[in-house]
């Protein structure tokens, strides 16, 4: 008999049934010999079962190899896929490298916060200037627009130094008296008014005068509206006799006791005919909010006098 098998890649042999029949045909014709007909279809029902048993399990062993090597063949492809994703992974360090990136801004942004911030009243807007005057030994601070000049002040027998400051439109918002002479008079006529301190200050001049005579900045003004004069107002450095609150027909601004003699840096340092007043007490109060205030306020408290 002629050996038709066939190996899969498993080691296993198989025929297939044309073959298998015509070699267990022989076998039967061979043997069937002496045997009845019933048996002879009987041994060959046997035969085919035998053959169909073979062929299946033929078929699941080869499905099992299919299987397996699909399996492995899975487990390959998963293997190979996680190398290939294991180079993202690698992206933690560059979330890491972005750190200090975060932190310099962290820290841009708390170096800007540290930062000194110039001290400036709210009318600052552009710079300002200091003013020094060589001829009055005096220097104080000057809002952009405003101009001050020395200005001829005194006598032969009174000498003085005079200083005239003016706003962008020219006029005249303070004056500057430091000499001898200088004396402030006037009579009062029937009855007194109401004076009151609406602000205060401190002053930026020093030495032992100023405290002995407790120099201070004021804006004080003399109630005359029930005269029909309305609110007289005076803005400028007083002391302890000049600055003195109370009823009265007048009102004064200066320092009496400079080292040099009277000194004045005031809208104007006594009452004077065309001297300008407000209407009401409300209006003189909310002048206090005005930029013009703002700007005399601080001009008038930076004085310093130098050598």
């Amino acid at each position: 008999m002629v050996d038709s098998r066939r190996h899969d890649g498993h080691g296993l042999s198989m025929q297939d049934d044309e073959t298998m029949e015509r070699s267990y045909r022989s076998e039967i014709d061979g043997n069937m010999l002496g045997m009845d007909s019933t048996d002879v279809e009987r041994k060959r029902k046997m035969r085919r079962l035998r053959i169909i048993v073979l062929v299946a399990l033929a078929a699941a062993v080869l499905a099992a190899g299919f299987l397996v090597a699909g399996n492995l063949g899975s487990q390959g492809q998963a293997q190979s896929g996680s190398q290939l994703q294991a180079p993202a992974a690698t992206t933690a360090p560059a979330t890491t490298a972005s750190s200090p990136s975060a932190s310099a801004t962290a820290s841009a942004s708390t170096v800007a916060t540290d930062e000194p911030t110039a001290s400036t009243p709210s009318t600052a807007g552009p710079a300002w200037t200091s003013f020094v005057s060589a001829s009055a030994h005096a220097q104080f601070d000057l809002p952009a627009g405003w101009t001050a000049a020395d200005v001829p002040a005194g006598t032969a027998s009174n000498p003085a130094s005079g200083i005239q400051v003016t706003d962008e439109a020219g006029s005249m918002v303070a004056k500057f008296y430091y000499g001898t002479g200088g004396g402030v008079g006037g009579a009062c006529g029937p009855g007194t008014y109401k004076q009151t301190e609406l602000d205060r200050a401190a002053s930026s001049l020093q030495g032992q005068w100023v405290t002995d005579s407790q120099v201070r900045f004021s804006y004080h003004v003399l109630d005359q509206t029930a005269q029909g004069k309305g609110i007289s107002y005076q803005i400028g450095l007083v002391d302890k006799f000049s600055g003195e609150l109370g009823d009265s027909c007048l009102m004064y601004t200066f320092l009496g006791s400079a080292p040099k003699g009277t000194l004045s840096f005031a809208t104007s340092d006594a009452q004077a005919p065309g001297s300008r007043t407000f209407s009401t007490m409300a209006e003189a109060t909310q002048y206090l909010q005005t930029p013009e205030y703002q700007k005399l306020k601080r001009v008038i408290t930076s004085l310093q006098l130098i050598q």
